[in-house]
């Protein structure tokens, strides 16, 4: 198939009708939820915060996520790329969100989470220079790593998850192998809506299954609450240190590299060639719902991979199903009983369901690879060296816990390493190329 040129009309306005665009919706929520809700989860308990706090981190989280999807998807002055991208909160500045809320309290985090949002935005102005340096070598190597990072978790969540008392009990495989078979089984032979709908399909029969063998803990919903406003400086107002900006700058730039990333992904599954104009305007958006993170007592969000990889598994590219999926993550964000329904998949069936999305990540990443011409320009050690180090890094993180926090944070991040590797091979063996690039633009 031949990549054409992005075109919104063409591509991403296709029309879905009322119900199938609801359902459709929902599904691309289902995928999002459980990696967006962890965050603040990890968070909470890392800050040792009481139930009702976390509780509320979550519900404002899922609310800000669905801002920052509207930002993404309309498109207001410039700032977001109109592309089908689903935004949820992002585990790369997780270390140092930790690290500030403990030693500065959450008032202070919460500022730093604007105040870099703020760096961000200014940095994208320049953003046109800075895209030089991620030609397809580099870009291809981080989303291959992103695929292969990705892909454990996928199977540690198919034994039970990590730390379970039945890690890696037969019921636990064979439930979510089921799930991968159903979802694979819709996808290849099922014609229509049912084919479009197989992830959520697979969930659906997946967690009833489970409901049937006791697998599932309703206790979440339960002790949910019914309705919570999001009050933006719910506890008070935010506090701005300039080394706590810096910090969460220097960690929400790897978010801006992964963005990059799910623009690359986005374009081999739908085929089409995002220009660097409209990239910016996605990167801009990112920064945009970093700030009202900031202001609504919440984390900065990211492009979900996850999301992109459940079009290819759909075939549907409707921005209107991304924008409805933006306004659903709103709502539930009002209603937190809702949020822990959607939380109480059991890890086994959502393992089975990642498996296949985590898997189209890997062979984007590979297929953004092909078009490297490998025989000019030290390529083949570029991307060998960079994903050698990111995979390293990756398996082995502990290696750099000698160094000081900060830097052991940065370092032992799998998805950095691969980066800036590649980065500087590049400049080192690319430099011409890369001089006249920066001229010409």
């Amino acid at each position: 198939m031949s990549v054409i040129s992005c075109s919104y009309k063409d591509v991403f306005e296709e029309k879905v009708s009322r119900g199938k665009l609801l359902i459709l919706a929902f599904q691309h929520v289902l995928t999002m939820c459980p990696a967006s809700i962890a965050v603040p989860l990890i968070l909470g308990s890392a800050l040792n915060l009481d139930n009702k706090t976390v509780a509320f981190l979550v519900s404002a989280n899922l609310f800000t996520s669905g801002i920052s999807v509207l930002i993404q998807t309309f498109g207001f002055a410039n700032i977001g790329s109109k592309l089908p991208l689903v935004m949820g909160a992002s585990f790369a500045p997780l270390g140092v969100m930790i690290s500030i809320g403990g030693q500065y309290g959450l008032n202070t985090l919460f500022g730093a989470i604007i105040g870099s949002g703020i760096l961000i935005f200014v940095i994208s102005f320049f953003m046109e220079k800075i895209l030089v340096f991620f030609p397809n070598m580099v870009v291809g190597s981080f989303v291959t790593l992103i695929g292969i990072s990705l892909i454990p978790v996928a199977f540690k969540d198919l034994a039970g998850g990590e730390g379970a008392a039945n890690f890696g009990a037969v019921e636990n495989i064979m439930l979510g192998g089921l799930v991968l078979i159903i979802i694979i089984g819709l996808n290849q032979y099922g014609k229509g809506l049912v084919r479009s709908l197989s992830l959520l399909i697979g969930i659906i029969i997946g967690t009833i299954i489970a409901f049937a063998l006791g697998m599932v803990d309703l206790t979440p919903v339960a002790q949910a609450s019914w309705f919570e406003i999001i009050n933006p400086a719910k506890f008070g107002a935010p506090k701005f240190r300039i080394d706590a900006i810096l910090m969460m700058t220097i960690f929400c730039v790897i978010n801006l590299i992964q963005c990059i990333g799910v623009f690359s992904v986005l374009d081999e599954v739908c085929q089409t060639n995002t220009d660097s104009s409209t990239k910016i305007k996605g990167l801009r958006g990112v920064a945009m719902g970093q700030i009202f993170a900031g202001l609504f007592c919440s984390v900065p969000s990211t492009m979900f991979n996850e999301n992109v990889g459940l079009i290819e598994l759909t075939n549907v590219k409707s921005r209107n199903v991304i924008k409805m999926a933006g306004l659903f993550l709103i709502i539930i964000g009002f209603f937190p009983k809702v949020a822990a329904l959607i939380t109480i998949v059991p890890k086994p069936v959502m393992g089975g369901a990642t498996i296949s999305l985590f898997g189209i990540i890997l062979t984007a990443g590979i297929s953004i690879l092909s078009k490297v011409d490998f025989s000019t320009g030290g390529n083949f050690t570029i991307v060998g060296i960079s994903l050698a180090v990111g995979v390293g890094v990756t398996v082995v993180p502990n290696i750099f816990d000698a160094f000081p926090s900060l830097l052991s944070m940065l370092l032992s991040n799998g998805l950095f390493m691969v980066s800036i590797t590649a980065i500087i091979l590049n400049i080192v063996f690319n430099f011409k190329d890369i001089k006249k690039s920066l001229v010409a633009n």
